[in-house]
């Protein structure tokens, strides 16, 4: 079933053609902005007419069969505004050393942010002016549909580049955060960074939320390196228990360069990320990791595809999920390797650890090999805590939950120990463990 059939078939589901309709309304709102040029506001109607026509994702698409978005699209969510900023930003800061650039309800605040020297700051509209390619190009009708949607309605975001031979080891951190609502508000920001020949950066995306209200972030990443260009990139949602979080994180590898990404999910009703890295240029490497911890009905989902384009590229994918109680997550993991990416090493693992009867994993890694000379291997395992790991931890004087907390501890330590910072390491450990406690002790 091509894409018009199925967003035809989705006006038989009344919710969805009244989900359609609140965000066309929405939508005229951003169209109609009198500040922008009017080459951006046909981009906006392009792909919000492309996104009328493909519809909201339903069960019987491949890539979300056990993911759906009923609850998010029966929700009357409203485009934030900057009245829904909090009187005091200030106090929504804590003490991390980092330099920060700082959204709240999705507005960028740069009174309160601060970045290093050898980055250049513009606004998504200053980019789109200076030459729309940096903030559109790769986004078409062949998109997601949260992608395109994105492009129609993006609200905030920045467009980022890093000097050539840049480097910097202080981790440079993108605070979203959602806070104090009084009803239910979206978000549609884009962030993109642009690297130079040679650079190297640490960066720090993460999204946090403790309004009671429900919100959406629709958020877009890409990050695009030079030759030789290196970028440490985690990943962290934290949001509050009644968000809707949907993501596309694009990275583009130039030749020897390498992207090092950390997903770290903990929050949000729904979580999906949809992860798609394209190895450009010989040599290019990239590593992706996750860790998503989830409890209550929570559900998460990873939709990832890595594009082995040139000879001599490298991919390592590990994804680890903990589920606890009644939640339920999804891992769909995607090798392609092209007839031209002779001599690729790629390698995806998906392990996961079911603490209740009641969780649910549905693992899916692939492998799509048109090359003959290549090493590749993917693997997948679901488990549950083993009784005589607990045993044996019980007779040496621990008690039942210490030697829960222990081994659970010790399956996610793969994942949080491999990021390159320490100071990130210890503030995700510090979140691990928050998570933990409740579950162990909840």
């Amino acid at each position: 079933m091509n894409w018009r059939k199925k967003a035809i078939a989705g006006w038989k589901k009344p919710w969805l053609h009244n989900g359609m309709k609140h965000l066309e309304k929405q939508f005229s709102t951003i169209a109609s902005a009198e500040h922008e040029p009017q080459s951006l506001k046909n981009l906006r109607n392009s792909a919000f007419d492309s996104f009328k026509k493909t519809g909201f994702p339903k069960k019987n698409w491949e890539a979300w069969r056990f993911t759906t978005v009923a609850d998010l699209v029966k929700t009357p969510f409203r485009l934030s505004t900057e009245a829904d900023l909090p009187e005091v930003i200030s106090k929504s800061l804590d003490n991390l050393p980092f330099p920060t650039l700082l959204f709240v309800n999705g507005h960028y605040q740069p009174d309160e942010s601060t970045l290093p020297k050898g980055i250049n700051v513009n606004t998504l509209i200053d980019s789109y002016n200076e030459d729309a390619k940096l903030v559109t190009n790769g986004f078409d009708s062949g998109s997601s549909p949260f992608t395109v949607l994105n492009t129609a309605m993006m609200n905030s975001g920045l467009h980022i580049r890093i000097s050539e031979d840049f480097e910097n080891h202080t981790p440079i951190r993108f605070l979203y955060l959602t806070t104090k609502l009084s009803e239910p508000i979206m978000n549609h920001p884009r962030l993109i960074l642009d690297m130079a020949d040679n650079a190297q950066a640490n960066i720090i995306e993460e999204y946090r939320g403790d309004s009671s209200d429900s919100y959406w972030n629709n958020a877009v990443t890409v990050i695009r390196t030079g030759n030789n260009s290196k970028v440490h990139h985690v990943r962290i949602q934290n949001e509050a228990p009644a968000a809707s979080h949907l993501a596309t994180t694009i990275y583009e590898v130039g030749a020897k360069g390498a992207i090092h990404g950390c997903f770290i999910s903990a929050g949000a009703a729904l979580y999906r990320n949809d992860v798609n890295v394209t190895l450009l240029g010989e040599g290019a490497d990239v590593t992706l990791n996750g860790l998503c911890l989830s409890r209550e009905t929570q559900h998460m989902d990873h939709n990832i595809t890595v594009d082995h384009t040139s000879e001599h590229v490298t991919s390592r994918m590990l994804f680890k999920y903990i589920l606890a109680e009644k939640s339920s997550a999804v891992f769909n993991g995607r090798a392609v390797v092209r007839s031209d990416a002779q001599k690729t090493d790629a390698d995806q693992t998906n392990k996961n650890l079911l603490l209740g009867n009641d969780a649910l994993m549905y693992s899916n890694p692939q492998l799509e090999i048109y090359a003959d000379d290549v090493r590749c291997t993917h693997g997948s395992s679901t488990g549950q805590i083993s009784e005589d790991a607990l045993f044996y931890l019980r007779s040496r004087g621990l008690d039942a939950v210490s030697a829960k907390a222990l081994l659970i501890n010790g399956f996610a330590n793969e994942v949080v120990d491999d990021i390159n910072n320490e100071e990130i390491r210890d503030y995700t450990r510090r979140l691990f463990e928050s998570w933990l406690s409740g579950v162990t002790h909840g």
